[in-house]
């Protein structure tokens, strides 16, 4: 009589750890998308870094809601691309050494639409109107790049949890991007 209620329970637990080692072994990405995490990371550390100026500095409330969603909204996403990384069994990106590493290659910066240390330097000086059009100069850029590893990675990526993630931060790039180019044309 027990063997036979333990036989059920031997089998579930069987079929739960084998379910477990069956999932991680069935790899579900591509190096699409494990290169999109470890570039889109630093990307985004760039924008909160960039962010995280306006408070003290923006003279326009609007950038500095803005600035603060993009802060918000992008230390998430760093959070879960990080954790999808680790899910995967994949190094997971720290953002601020991957971050130094990519200032230093400026070809990267360039085809990733993002700042050179020269313009975050001096983004940090500015304050007032003249930091609020140069957080929208470089920001606008930047969100363009973003969306442009965003296609890249919905289309030749292969994880459907990444692809729906890269969706819905494709949608908020674009939403900002117009916000973003309303207020430079207002200043």
């Amino acid at each position: 009589m027990f063997l036979r209620r333990l036989s059920p329970l031997v089998v579930l637990l069987a079929g739960l750890l084998g379910a477990g080692t069956a999932s991680a072994a069935t790899q579900t990405y591509n190096e699409v998308d494990a290169e999109f995490t470890r570039m889109m990371i630093p990307h985004h550390y760039q924008a909160i870094v960039m962010s995280e100026l306006a408070p003290d500095r923006a003279a326009d409330p609007e950038l500095k809601s803005l600035a603060d969603r993009i802060s918000i909204e992008q230390g998430l996403e760093i959070r879960m691309m990080r954790g999808w990384q680790g899910r995967n069994g994949l190094p997971v990106t720290d953002p601020e050494t991957a971050y130094q590493d990519v200032l230093s290659n400026p070809d990267l910066l360039e085809r990733m639409g993002m700042a050179t240390r020269k313009e975050m330097d001096r983004l940090a000086t500015l304050s007032g109107a003249e930091f609020d059009r140069m957080f929208l100069d470089l920001m606008i850029p930047h969100h363009d790049g973003a969306v442009a590893m965003l296609r890249d990675v919905i289309l030749n990526g292969s994880d459907q949890e990444l692809n729906q993630m890269s969706q819905d931060m494709m949608s908020t790039q674009k939403a900002q991007i117009a916000i973003m180019r309303d207020m430079r044309e207002s200043k």
